[in-house]
């Protein structure tokens, strides 16, 4: 079995309106929107139905390859590839072997973890800045 690459990512967080909607698929967009997944070329949403197409393949225990996706969306495989990788960049899926599947099994959990990875890099942050104030003579040491 192949283990999934746990690539670097880049995290991304914008203050969006949260629409005033009952709609899940709203919601659904909303999430996307505020995490930055959606780019402004991307009219049609397309990355947000591949991304989809990848959740519920993973609730059905399915793993798909980029040409399953290509078919399932209705797209070439090179623009469903290009959707994958700035996917996997956004850090929402994972590829293992010729397989994209979402990070976790939940778009909660998936939201819980990206927090968790959120608050690892200010506790470095946090701690290496402390280090310079007390470095430059403006802190003393940090008992952490």
């Amino acid at each position: 079995m192949v283990e999934p690459k746990r690539a670097t990512f880049k995290i991304v967080i914008k203050k969006v309106e949260k629409p005033f909607s009952n709609e899940s698929i709203d919601d659904f967009e909303w999430l996307c929107q505020s995490l930055g997944f959606f780019e402004l070329i991307d009219r049609e949403k397309t990355a947000s139905g591949i991304f989809k197409v990848i959740l519920a393949a993973s609730e059905r225990g399915v793993a798909l390859t980029s040409s399953a996706i290509a078919e399932q969306v209705n797209m070439s495989r090179g623009s469903v590839i290009n959707h994958l990788n700035n996917l996997i960049r956004s850090g929402l899926i994972i590829k293992v072997g010729r397989y994209y599947e979402p990070r976790s099994k939940s778009m909660l959990r998936t939201i819980e973890e990206i927090q968790e990875d959120v608050d690892r890099i200010f506790s470095k942050m946090k701690k290496t800045a402390g280090e310079i104030d007390f470095e430059i003579g403006i802190a003393p040491p940090s008992n952490e």
